[in-house]
């Protein structure tokens, strides 16, 4: 691997009352227990929570101090003196009632600071070997094979101005990017590829999450969805881009999603486009994930399934050397994952392109109505204009409106049709120890509802995460943490409605809304009850519904009564990993804003390979759709720039 001299981030410094509400808010959220009863280490919460607030774009950052303030002071406005002065009881019950409160904005409020405060604390190794965790299991492993990327072909950052000519300019490295400056690459096409992010060292993925997120995601995983309810939209910012840090799950493009295209209208060439997958499948290692390979929830699932009578089995994954270290969501620390840091984009600069990483494209250059590359710039300020026959913008459904519209592509289809893939999980504790790390992210399914437009996928999370995924504090907190051995994790995502929007604002800041479809919460209730039935299936003893005031179930009946009843969307706890659809492929040009072969309709020679070309909500995780198109689309390049 190229070495990367990175300025280590610094955290911010906290201010006197933000470190005081912070200690003041963990005592009360995590008191002491029967195993947990560690004290809270200021000096490692200050350091979190900082880096936390460093890794933030400016705004955010902003919003989280002020939301520290604001907790000191709210109680002043309700005749109980400043939080951090109150006594400890009244601390914990004033807690307990914000982060519990029927008012939306308070409730919300609350629960905001609490996923800074959370995380911080139960990121401690001693609180995380007093629940039960293995702190420190991977530290120590080994990579099962080494790649390295030719130091020559790589560049990181800039020293100064430079600039450089080529056939093609692709911008982004991750499902899209990567394989199409591969597949070009490797067809004799000159290639210069350019990432924002940096490459990631694998000797510190997995281990830490918290560190992860903040080096390996856009704006450290702060991407948020605004709107009914607001929903997380976690994006890779690494060489590799989201494909590092997804969880590997690999589906085709469902036939009855290019059936429903071919409807209106996009007719793909389901022969060519079968071939690509093929290759693609070939190349990364795609399998359904081996028996040895699954344990944790998905032996609970399962057991489940079989007592329901539902069809149920393990899901595809890129995978080789695969020993089930269960953080892919954070990176594999071995290198197993077929991510396209360790795959496409070695191969590509082994085929001769040449990477630029950190180093972001900002404008366009044009000849005679045709690109002629682009413009980018790195950290230093220094500025990297590249001459080109073709430019390939992979920058993703989100900060690739942004660069579209940077660049002056003006389709009225630019920004709209966003689907996310909305997540809901439940968590159930189980009467046995499950050990849910010791499994495969997503390496188990029911697919026998994706007609319905549920996909239920595996999945579980460190023990500072899975304290997010439990909304409570204070007594209740601390016990169900104490079980953390015990839990099970399981979701599922929806084929949504297109009703998500990016906007792009003054600087090139984007701003995502959507709301959730009347027709996607009823999907939420259908899928929330088949899995309370298939935990208390499997023998639950209790579980914990994404619903605000309605978490806490003891039994079937009071889940089912508990769903029965309407619910505030923004009651629900959700997260989404799959934006598609802001640049859709149209047959017409007014219907979309790239045509079959990906191309713009508006700027010839500049295409748009990611999943944003993706028409409507696919129901399956993207990424093999996006490297067929992808594959595909260096096809179709490569045999252009022959003619």
């Amino acid at each position: 691997m190229v070495e990367v001299h990175l300025k280590p981030l610094e955290p911010v410094r906290l201010s006197a009352i933000e470190r005081g509400v912070l200690l003041a808010l963990v005592h009360a959220t995590v008191p002491a227990g029967n195993s947990l009863h560690f004290e809270p280490d200021s000096a490692h919460l200050y350091r979190e929570v900082g880096l936390v607030l460093a890794s933030m774009p400016r705004f955010e950052r902003m919003g989280v101090r002020c939301l520290f303030v604001a907790f000191e002071f709210l109680s002043v406005v309700r005749g109980r003196g400043r939080f951090t002065r109150m006594q400890s009881a009244d601390r914990d019950a004033w807690v307990i009632q914000l982060s519990e409160s029927h008012v939306p904005a308070i409730r919300l409020f609350a629960r905001l600071l609490l996923t800074v405060v959370k995380p911080a604390h139960f990121a401690h190794r001693t609180v995380q070997a007093q629940i039960g965790y293995p702190a420190g299991h991977l530290d120590d492993v080994e990579p099962v094979k080494q790649v390295k990327l030719p130091p020559e072909r790589v560049s990181i950052g800039l020293d100064s101005d430079a600039e450089t000519r080529c056939q093609v300019v692709v911008i982004g490295s991750g499902a899209g990017g990567a394989v199409v400056a591969c597949e070009l690459a490797e067809r004799g096409i000159d290639v210069v590829l350019i990432e924002a992010g940096y490459p990631a060292d694998v000797g510190e993925m997995g281990r830490d999450p918290g560190h992860v997120l903040r080096t390996l995601y856009q704006d450290g995983a702060t991407t948020l969805a605004y709107g009914r309810p607001s929903i997380p939209v976690p994006l890779g910012r690494s060489v590799g881009g989201t494909t590092t840090i997804n969880s590997g799950t690999c589906f085709r493009t469902p036939d009855s999603v290019l059936d429903r295209w071919a409807g209106e209208g996009l007719v793909l060439d389901r022969g060519q486009l079968s071939a690509c997958f093929d290759r693609v499948e070939s190349r990364i290692n795609v399998q359904p994930v081996p028996e040895q390979l699954l344990g944790g929830s998905s032996v609970v699932v399962a057991r489940g399934a079989a007592a329901m009578g539902l069809e149920h089995g393990p899901l595809s994954r890129n995978i080789d050397g695969c020993q089930q270290s269960g953080a892919c969501p954070f990176g594999c620390p071995r290198n197993a994952k077929q991510s396209t840091n360790i795959t496409y984009v070695p191969w590509a600069l082994e085929a001769g392109a040449h990477l630029y990483a950190g180093v972001r494209a900002t404008s366009l250059l044009r000849k005679n109505g045709r690109v002629a590359g682009v413009v980018a710039r790195s950290e230093s300020g220094h500025t990297l204009t590249v001459h080109s026959d073709v430019v390939i913008s992979a920058c993703g459904s989100i900060t690739g409106v942004s660069f579209l519209h940077q660049i002056g592509m003006r389709s009225p289809h630019l920004g709209r049709h966003l689907t996310i893939h909305p997540g809901v999980k439940i968590v159930a504790q189980m009467p046995e120890v499950v050990n849910g790390w010791a499994d495969t992210p997503q390496g188990y399914g029911l697919p026998g509802f994706f007609d319905e437009g549920l996909m239920f996928e595996g999945a579980f999370v460190p023990p500072e995460y899975t304290a997010i995924a439990m909304p409570f504090v204070g007594r209740a907190l601390t016990e169900v943490m104490e079980a953390y051995p015990h839990l099970a994790m399981f979701g599922f995502m929806l084929a949504d409605e297109p009703v998500g929007r990016v906007h792009v604002l003054p600087g090139g800041k984007h701003f995502i809304r959507y709301m959730l479809h009347q027709r996607d919460q009823a999907r939420v209730k259908r899928g929330l009850g088949i899995l309370s039935e298939l935990f208390f299936a499997a023998g639950a003893e209790r579980i914990f519904l994404p619903i605000a005031g309605r978490e806490e179930q003891g039994s079937l009946a009071s889940a089912q009564a508990a769903l029965s009843e309407h619910f505030d969307p923004l009651s629900l706890e959700m997260a989404a990993f799959h934006p598609l659809g802001t640049a859709r492929m149209s047959s017409v040009s007014r219907k979309g804003v790239v045509d079959p072969d990906l191309e713009s309709w508006e700027v010839p020679g500049l295409y748009v390979v990611d999943g944003s070309v993706v028409p409507s909500a696919l129901g399956v995780n993207p990424q093999i759709t996006i490297m067929g198109l992808a594959t595909r689309a260096a096809e179709t390049i490569a045999a252009r720039l022959r003619a």
